[in-house]
């Protein structure tokens, strides 16, 4: 007599579907992940180069001040920015576009340590960016800045 009971070895065919779920989600939060871990790389990028844009700025103007020879149009600052380019070309899709502004302020001869004869002046050099990931045009959650502050003396 046959045993109507006979058990065969394997899987049935709800554990299959279990496993085929579990291993369809995990492999699409590690794409998410991976995808996500790609876009803060690029935006360390972006802040890495938008730093050293703004530290030669600074240098340039550092120079500038330390000659001597400023013009007046030079000594109000630049409102209307600098345009420079972190990523990209010209005629690229991708590029990032930012703008490095400088201020002047000349400083008067009293300190927190009295009156001194040495001129001074206040440098303020910054640069904007917007986060090229960012598909949104709010710009307080795109827009990115970076700003140093030096004082040089004028002998």
């Amino acid at each position: 007599m046959k045993n109507v009971l006979q058990r065969n070895g394997g899987f049935t065919f709800i554990e299959v579907m279990t496993a085929f779920m579990i291993i369809s989600i995990a492999s699409v939060g590690m794409m998410m992940g991976a995808g996500h871990a790609q876009g803060e790389l690029r935006s360390i990028e972006l802040s890495e180069r938008a730093t050293e844009e703004l530290l030669n700025f600074t240098e340039y103007w550092k120079g500038r001040i330390a000659d001597g020879r400023l013009s007046p149009s030079e000594r109000i600052g630049n409102p209307e920015g600098k345009t420079v380019l972190l990523r990209g070309s010209r005629n690229s899709e991708d590029r990032v576009e930012a703008k490095l502004f400088y201020d002047l302020t000349v400083l008067d001869n009293i300190s927190e340590f009295g009156n001194t004869p040495i001129n001074r002046v206040k440098l303020e050099t910054w640069i904007r960016w917007d986060n090229f990931l960012s598909k949104r045009k709010q710009s307080s959650q795109t827009a990115r800045k970076r700003r140093l502050e030096t004082i040089m003396m004028v002998f």
